[in-house]
């Protein structure tokens, strides 16, 4: 059986990492099976086999793998029906879209975000989760955290990706695929948190929306959280 190691909150059936989620949906588009083992941030010696520290974590019979897009090609490798990444033209269109990802969507999405995975985490992680993105962000997260300024910046960064959705159902095309993947564990990170900062009726929320339904469609509902949190304390 295939295990996915992967983050949650307090609720550990409250799972919001947005490169966990790509694991997932892939798993999802390729008819997989797996057990879910989910981890807290401070849980490191559960994946100490894996030589690294960080998640998702996928284990595959002998096969150990960690990175989402290391995982993708893997899983394209090992269960070559439904590719995810196809030929290597579409590889380097997925590595495109990760690095836009990351660097035009994923800043807006984490100024959101921040107050409501400190809220939903165990409290015995909240010690590492403020001094690790403390120092990455080299302020506190009361002043890094900006939901309004986060959200202006959000539907900036993705107004090319609603045009292009406005043509086409998916990133990929006519069916989801890596692309979609990639991009859209960023936002079931914010959906699972109680935020959605992309409207129901546009191209994009559709999308969303199909992505959201297929997953549900065979693997029941997402947990979510609230949509009201606490403020950091």
């Amino acid at each position: 059986m295939r295990e996915l190691f992967e983050l949650c909150g307090a609720d550990r059936e409250l799972l919001f990492s947005p490169y966990c989620w790509r694991v997932r949906l892939a798993l999802a588009h390729k008819g997989l099976d797996w057990q879910s083992r989910p981890i807290h941030f401070t849980d490191k010696e559960a994946i100490a086999f894996s030589g690294q520290k960080l998640v998702p974590v996928l284990t595959d019979g002998d096969e150990t793998i960690n990175d989402s897009l290391a995982i993708f090609a893997y899983l394209d490798r090992r269960y070559p029906t439904q590719p995810l990444l196809g030929d290597a033209q579409a590889s380097q269109r997925a590595r495109l879209v990760e690095k836009l990802s990351f660097h035009a969507v994923r800043m807006p999405l984490l100024k959101m975000l921040v107050p409501r995975v400190w809220q939903v985490i165990d409290p015995v992680d909240r010690d590492y989760f403020r001094s690790t993105r403390e120092k990455a962000l080299g302020m506190s997260l009361e002043a890094f955290a900006d939901p309004e300024g986060g959200e202006r910046l959000f539907r900036e960064a993705i107004a090319p990706l609603e045009s292009w959705l406005s043509e086409q159902p998916y990133l990929d095309g006519q069916e989801a695929g890596g692309c979609d993947y990639l991009l859209a564990g960023l936002m079931f990170w914010a959906w699972c948190l109680g935020v959605q900062p992309w409207a129901d009726d546009s191209a994009f929320g559709a999308w969303f929306s199909r992505i959201l339904q297929a997953y549900e469609s065979t693997h029941g509902p997402v947990r979510r959280a609230p949509t009201q949190v606490e403020e950091s304390q």
